[in-house]
């Protein structure tokens, strides 16, 4: 007859020995919770992905490349708006139109002189202006035109110009030609949010309006109700700490008590510069490629990511 199999016993850590006597404890280490203490592997860096709301509960989103994929902007939104710049003109009284074609002017004063859209601008503009000076009603539709289209060619971001697109975009949200395009984790993620109660903002280039059509007219329905507060430039431009630092006074918080999610570099650097707690970078299909600085931030790919309780 075969001998019987030794029965199982337990090994004590602590002995020397690989037996532990049948009376001994849980062993200490893998699997042993109730033994473990890894308070400090929750700790954070510069670099670890925030969790809302365990670390802030205030987040403040971009747009493009963030909740909306780029594309959407810029091969959808951008040429609805130049296509039917001329419809949107047409009924439009000469003082519209002036009003229309000095926010413009104003944009592009602003930018740098040697600017593309700038000099484009200023190279069509001398022949459409009238050799008396003169401007009327025909002569501003075209020079709105010149603007628009230099504007948008070099991928200005400017108020003026946004405002016009957007009351363009109006009327085709409204009439069902667009529908804002939104990530397919944008929605559970605002479910999250508001379930953790956690304050939900956006920032954008583009108008309040523009950004209220967009997810008002969204592929998921009217989201609009999600959002505590909207901000557009005339907060400051994406890439100024001030901006940030006004949008937390606005918010009535501290900005080390915001998570900011941008696909842009330089509005993280801006942001952190401003004292923003957590900055992060989104990357998704067809954004820009990092550079070694937008590699100093936590990277997320789903907006998802930053759910979560820690516990």
């Amino acid at each position: 007859m075969s001998e019987s199999a030794p029965k199982r016993q337990k090994l004590d850590p602590d002995s020397g020995s690989s037996i532990l006597n049948k009376d001994a404890g849980a062993v200490k280490g893998f699997n042993a919770s109730s033994d473990v203490d890894n308070a400090a592997d929750f700790k954070t860096s510069e670099t670890s992905i925030p969790i809302l709301p365990r670390d802030v509960k205030v987040l403040l989103l971009d747009i493009e490349g963030c909740t909306t994929a780029i594309s959407f902007v810029k091969d959808v939104l951008f040429p609805f708006a130049l296509s039917n710049l001329n419809s949107f003109m047409k009924d439009l009284s000469v003082t519209d139109l002036e009003g229309i074609l000095n926010s413009l002017k104003e944009d592009v004063s602003k930018l740098d002189k040697d600017h593309p859209a700038r000099q484009e601008i200023e190279s069509d503009e001398k022949t459409a202006a009238a050799s008396d000076g003169s401007t009327d009603d025909k002569q501003y539709k075209e020079l709105i035109s010149i603007y628009m289209n230099a504007m948008v060619k070099a991928d200005v971001k400017a108020t003026g110009l946004k405002g016009v697109q957007g009351k363009i975009w109006k009327s085709g949200y409204a009439s069902g030609d667009l529908k804002g395009h939104i990530y397919d984790d944008f929605k559970p993620m605002l479910d999250w949010m508001k379930k953790q109660s956690v304050s939900v903002n956006i920032y954008s280039s583009g108008s309040i309006g523009a950004q209220k059509l967009l997810f008002g007219k969204s592929d998921e329905g009217d989201l609009c109700s999600y959002f505590n507060s909207h901000f557009d430039t005339t907060s400051g431009g994406k890439k100024e700490a001030a901006s940030y630092k006004k949008i937390a006074a606005d918010l009535k918080v501290d900005p080390k008590d915001i998570c900011f999610v941008s696909d842009a570099e330089a509005e993280l650097v801006a942001a952190r510069e401003a004292g923003i707690g957590f900055p992060v970078m989104s990357v998704r299909p067809g954004n820009a490629p990092l550079t070694d600085v937008g590699k100093e931030f936590p990277i997320i790919f789903s907006l998802l990511q930053i759910c979560g309780t820690g516990s």
